[in-house]
This record gives structure tokens, C-alpha cells and sequence, in this order.
């Protein structure tokens, strides 16, 4: 059992560290994007993954220092990829208690600049799940980032009680379908009929819908024919410490035409 002493003082020996999972284009297997998974490199124990520590960084009140330590990393990483000729997209999770301080988009505006990126090359995700106290601040700070250029993405679709509500209010441009409509395709017709209706939904909002959790070659056929446009789960390989995708694209072909 980790607490939250041991989680802040790993903060500050940074620690935490980001991994990258690539997200494809599913007509082209092209990556798209990446995007930052946030991993604890244990002393001790090696890599621990975001259940072990995450309700721990919340309750010790430091959500927005963790999330930004992590953006500068991935940032850092973004910009020695550009360097070498790989442009390419990063999403990263921004919790609605960061969201919803009015100086945050200010903030996220300043660190992307001091790497040399492009505010398009960033999609700010937001997981349905999560509540925010000021919600129209969340509201306020995600339309002034999008205004900037920066990509808006609802993560975890469809596991909570505001989906909708969500959608009409807020500027998003892409919608994740959560893992667990993936993973029981095969076992409950009923979602076959939901995922068509998201697709559907999100096609005549003309947002972009991202498939989470592809694990087998069955689901990727379903949600390829299904017309979701990108791709991202284990089938397709798991999140790793490099930012580098150079062969990710060749070996997402060749799995997807397998």
C-alpha cells in the first residue's frame, strides 16, 4: 500500500514518468497521435501504473504539479522527435480540477511555445468520469483552448451520466469510445447497436471517434466496419517509454492486414 507522503515525495525525485501509446489512423495504419500514459518508475518495485498511485495524487493535492511535471516530460520528448522529422500529435489528460483555474490555459499555452510546438499538435483529453465543482470554468477554459487550435477529446465515452450534456457544451473534436464497449462486443449483441449509434452520432457532429482497447483481431474488423477513424489498444502494442513511432506505422499495417 503506497501513501500520499510517499507518492509527493516521489513528485519531487521525479519519479513519475510518461509512456506513449500510438493511436492510428484506421484506413491507412498511419499513427495519428500518441498518446502520454502516466507510469510510477518505483525505486523498488519498477513501473506501477496510474491505479496504483493516481486516487493517491488526488487526495494529496497535487494533481495539477503531477500532471504538469509529466506535460513538460512528454513536451521534452515531442519536441526531440520533431528534431529527428517525426511531427506527429500527443494527447494528454487534463483533470477538471486543473481545468476549471482560469490561468490554466494561459499555462498550457506558455509550456507548449517553450518547447517549440504547435497548440494543434495537442489534444487535451477529458474523461467523462471525472466532476469538476466549476463546471462552466471547465467549460470556459476548454472553449479558450480550443479557440487556440488545441484538439478537445472526451475520454471514457459512454461510462457516465453526462455524455450528451457534455457534447452540446463543450467544444470537443474527438470522442474515445470507452475500452469496455470494445471489449464485450463478442459477448452482448446490445452493444453492437450502442456503438453504431455513437459512431453514428459522432459522424453527424462531425467528430472524430477513437476506438480504445483494441485487443484482438475481431474488434479491430468490427470497429474498422463500423467507420470509427482511429484505432489504439495491445493488439496494435503496448504503451512504451520511447516517443519515437518510426516502426509503429509498418507493424500496424502488417497487423492489420494479418
Amino acid at each position: 500500500m503506497r501513501t500520499k507522503e510517499e507518492v509527493a515525495m516521489a513528485l519531487s525525485r521525479n519519479e513519475f514518468i510518461p509512456f506513449f501509446q500510438p493511436k492510428f489512423d484506421l484506413a491507412t495504419g498511419t499513427v495519428t497521435c500518441v498518446e502520454m500514459l502516466a507510469r510510477w518508475n518505483h525505486p523498488e518495485l519498477g513501473i506501477l501504473p496510474p491505479s496504483q498511485f493516481i486516487s493517491l495524487i488526488k487526495g494529496a493535492g497535487i494533481i495539477v504539479q503531477f500532471t504538469d511535471n509529466l506535460f513538460r516530460q512528454s513536451l521534452a520528448s515531442a519536441r526531440n522527435s520533431a528534431k529527428k522529422g517525426m511531427k506527429i500529435g500527443m494527447a494528454v489528460n487534463f483533470s477538471p480540477v486543473e481545468l476549471q483555474d482560469s490561468d490554466t490555459p494561459r499555462r498550457i499555452c506558455s509550456m507548449v511555445k517553450e518547447y517549440g510546438l504547435s497548440f494543434d499538435q495537442i489534444t487535451i483529453e477529458v474523461t467523462e468520469s471525472d466532476t469538476a465543482e466549476n463546471y462552466s470554468s471547465v467549460i470556459k477554459s476548454l472553449t479558450t483552448l480550443r479557440s487556440q487550435g488545441f484538439k478537445i477529446s472526451i475520454d471514457d465515452f459512454g461510462t457516465g451520466y453526462s455524455s450528451l450534456k457534455l457534447l452540446s457544451d463543450l467544444p470537443f473534436t474527438e470522442l474515445k469510445i470507452d475500452r469496455m464497449f470494445i471489449a464485450g462486443i463478442s459477448k452482448n449483441r446490445k452493444l453492437t447497436g450502442i456503438l453504431e449509434s455513437i459512431v453514428d452520432m459522432a459522424r453527424r457532429l462531425k467528430l472524430s471517434t477513437v476506438a480504445e482497447g483494441i485487443e484482438t483481431k475481431t474488434q479491430l474488423d468490427f470497429i474498422q466496419a463500423l467507420g470509427c477513424n482511429v484505432g489504439q489498444g495491445f493488439y496494435f502494442g503496448a504503451p512504451a517509454r520511447d516517443f519515437d513511432v518510426t516502426n509503429a506505422t509498418e507493424d500496424a499495417r502488417l497487423t492489420m492486414a494479418a
